[in-house]
């Protein structure tokens, strides 16, 4: 990279969702052209665990059901990596701040004019109010962004020199596809899948009730969550038959292979979703996705063609679509083959590229 002998990658919390996947891919790439790497994150599971050939350091950070400690565990985080990177050198190194979160690092470059870049991944407008402070230091400190989605960067706040560049899967996810032989579609794709976190806003009871008006179809949930935290959601809506609800998986392969429909059912009033990784992962297996209609998904999915974008609350269309799909065989093949073709726009070496060109210039 020109004029950068070093690049710093900073992520607050290591887990399995969407930015930690995005920024695993990133840096794995960033390793196979031999770039001399650090990490700065939380210890524990995640896409950021056991990278091979990175400095890591590691921050107390972690989530708690406690909601109290949980916040006391990332100011504190915050410290710690303010600190670490005001005091560490500038010369040649890049910051790489993953997400808005991480304020810490954020005010530190800003204060000592270090070169780094924003990669945006979530929505600036949430209501939490610990988001008054990540936009306030983004607004304060941002230079330069990159953002997963052209709704992203519409959404974003002074931000004078961005870019939008889309998530891409890791290359061993497409190659593990590609060595799959389908079956026929009757004899293998047979549920309606959705990967999302355990949160009402997600649109996990939604989920649930149109499993329950669908009963002749199989439904399942995978949630980012405990085994705990699942049983106490099965408890919550009692038994339904035909709906299996799964923790935490590091390999969603199996759940992809046997789906024939994915949902991605968010709130929009409460969260809208920036890209969807799971709808690109979905695709590569040339699974219809049914999302909302506004934000990231609808940058995916095309209305008609290899998916629908529906309001999320609007269960009766959702459920006549499904239906539509799962019947109509023709139709269904139809919107497979278009949700590969469009899953081949999102290639990792094109993010990559663009990323290094990006922060280099």
């Amino acid at each position: 990279m020109n004029q950068i002998s070093k690049t710093v990658f900073i992520h607050s919390l290591n887990n399995f969702t969407g930015s930690s996947n995005v920024l695993s891919v990133i840096i794995k790439e960033f390793i196979v052209k031999s770039y001399d790497l650090e990490l700065i994150t939380s210890k524990g599971g995640g896409f950021l665990s056991d990278l091979k050939d990175v400095k890591s350091h590691y921050t107390c950070y972690r989530w708690s059901e406690n909601k109290f400690l949980t916040l006391c565990l990332f100011l504190i985080s915050q410290l710690e990596v303010f600190f670490r990177v005001l005091f560490s050198s500038k010369r040649n190194t890049l910051y790489y701040i993953n997400t808005i979160v991480p304020f810490g690092a954020a005010l530190a470059c800003w204060l000592t004019k270090k070169h780094y870049v924003y990669h945006v991944h979530e929505n600036m407008q949430m209501r939490k109010p610990i988001y008054r402070i990540f936009r306030y230091v983004y607004k304060l400190c941002n230079k330069k962004s990159i953002f997963v989605s052209n709704y992203l960067q519409g959404t974003a706040l002074n931000c004078n020199d961005g870019i939008v560049i889309y998530n891409s899967l890791n290359t061993d996810f497409v190659t593990e596809v590609e060595n799959y032989q389908l079956k026929p579609i009757q004899e293998n794709r047979t549920t309606i899948l959705m990967v999302a976190s355990l949160r009402r806003f997600k649109g996990v009871y939604e989920f649930v009730e149109l499993a329950k008006r669908m009963p002749k179809y199989q439904f399942e949930l995978v949630v980012n969550a405990t085994e705990k935290e699942v049983d106490n959601f099965i408890s919550e809506i009692g038994n339904i038959e035909n709906l299996n609800i799964y923790s935490t998986q590091t390999n969603l392969h199996p759940f992809y292979q046997q789906a024939k429909l994915l949902l991605q059912l968010s709130h929009p009033e409460l969260w809208i979703e920036t890209f969807g990784l799971t709808i690109l992962e979905a695709m590569v297996y040339g699974i219809p996705a049914i999302v909302p209609n506004v934000g990231g998904p609808v940058e995916l999915v095309e209305d008609g063609i290899n998916g629908y974008t529906i309001n999320p609350h609007d269960l009766d269309l959702i459920a006549s679509k499904i239906t539509e799909l799962i019947q109509d065989e023709n139709l269904y093949e139809h919107f497979s083959e278009a949700a590969l073709r469009k899953s081949k726009m999102f290639s990792e070496s094109k993010m990559i590229d663009s990323i290094e060109q990006y922060i280099t210039c």
